[in-house]
């Protein structure tokens, strides 16, 4: 999957998980332009609307720090190693590895 398609398939996903309506709601467009872009059919650039998907539905809430964070900086969290000059970093790598939300790696979709 190159980068250009997460974000479509972060769509697919999220339409999967409840609807093109709620999506649509929570992307703030017309479910018209979901249908249009999943369809492949939609005529203009579809910059703005990666844009959304990205902010919308490319966090996660870090359950560390509580705070949204984006996917790649979870990624990239749970993927490296100890940090053992950082106790407070320790901290975080270790809830990384108990995290719900951890990524497993070398699993692609």
């Amino acid at each position: 999957m190159t980068p250009d398609s997460d974000w479509l398939q972060m769509l697919r996903d999220a339409v999967t998980a409840s609807s093109q309506t709620a999506v649509a709601e929570r992307l703030d467009v017309s479910r018209t332009t979901v249908s249009l872009v999943l369809a492949g059919k939609y005529p203009g650039k579809t910059d703005r609307v990666a844009d959304r998907v990205m902010r919308v539905f490319g966090q996660v809430k870090c359950t560390h720090t509580g705070q949204p964070i984006s996917l790649t900086v979870c990624v990239s969290y749970a993927n490296r190693r100890a940090p053992l000059n950082n106790p407070l970093e320790l901290s975080h790598w270790r809830t990384c590895l108990t995290c719900p939300l951890r990524p497993v790696k070398g699993v692609s979709k």
